[in-house]
């Protein structure tokens, strides 16, 4: 069987075009082991976590209470709570930040030069009511800016933890009340909130879908405000069942 010369000249560029893609195919991954830094965590991860995930490590509420309480530790944590203000001024984590907002955590850790000096070193760990979606929505944000920023290279900040279950578990087991301030939780679904609730959810689709426009007046909450709203929803509560009461022994 004989090759022509048209014959002959596909082959060769066949073969060279396989030879360039296996070339460019093996140098892409080498890439891509560079550009994928080996974190080393500090803080061991739960066994069986809700929610898996590559970006960030969970961990427990006895292992994050036990981290607050060994001051002999030399780990600098950063915590973060992702709930709406009324949520974090109704009880939270001792010396977390409140930020719910995507674009705050940015300005927050970061500004034009790079990553804060003040925020050097630290180890951000995340959480929300129940660790499923803001405080992992938040760890991811933080991932996909610090990547952005360094060129997919070295990391600012390469480990990232979430509480794993959240607030509420943390709230729940007793030995840790002790490490909230003030020593209460307030559903996101709470009812004398419902009303702020409805507006930061509004707020938030209207920042996303509606650029240009006059942004809605967000109102902003305070540790004062939460409590006065606490005890005016206790004493309405108080006066229905007063009511309801004196109902019941008319109608007896």
């Amino acid at each position: 069987m004989t090759l022509e010369v048209n014959d002959v000249c596909i082959l060769k560029s066949d073969n060279l075009r396989d030879n360039r893609q296996s070339k460019l195919s093996q140098e892409s991954k080498e890439e891509a082991y560079v550009r994928t830094p080996v974190i080393r965590y500090s803080i061991p991860a739960v066994d069986s976590p809700q929610r898996e995930s590559s970006t960030f490590r969970s961990v427990s509420a006895s292992i994050l209470a036990s981290i607050l309480r060994d001051r002999s530790r030399c780990l600098q944590l950063i915590i973060f709570d992702c709930r709406y203000p009324f949520e974090y001024f109704g009880g939270h984590i001792k010396g977390a930040i409140n930020i719910y907002s995507l674009d705050e955590l940015e300005t927050y850790l970061f500004d034009e030069l790079g990553v804060k000096s003040t925020m050097v070193g630290l180890l951000p760990i995340f959480y929300c009511e129940y660790s499923q979606v803001r405080g992992p929505a938040m760890a991811r944000r933080l991932r996909k800016i610090d990547t952005h920023r360094n060129n997919h290279r070295a990391l600012d900040f390469p480990e990232i933890y979430l509480l794993d279950k959240g607030y509420v578990n943390f709230w729940t087991e007793l030995g840790n009340r002790d490490l909230c301030d003030p020593r209460y939780y307030v559903s996101m679904h709470a009812r004398p909130y419902k009303h702020a609730l409805r507006q930061y959810t509004q707020h938030h689709r209207s920042k996303s879908s509606a650029n240009g426009h006059k942004k809605n007046q967000m109102r902003v909450f305070s540790a004062n405000s939460f409590w006065k709203r606490i005890k005016r929803y206790k004493r309405r509560r108080r006066r229905r069942r007063e009511h309801d009461w004196i109902f019941e022994k008319k109608k007896s």
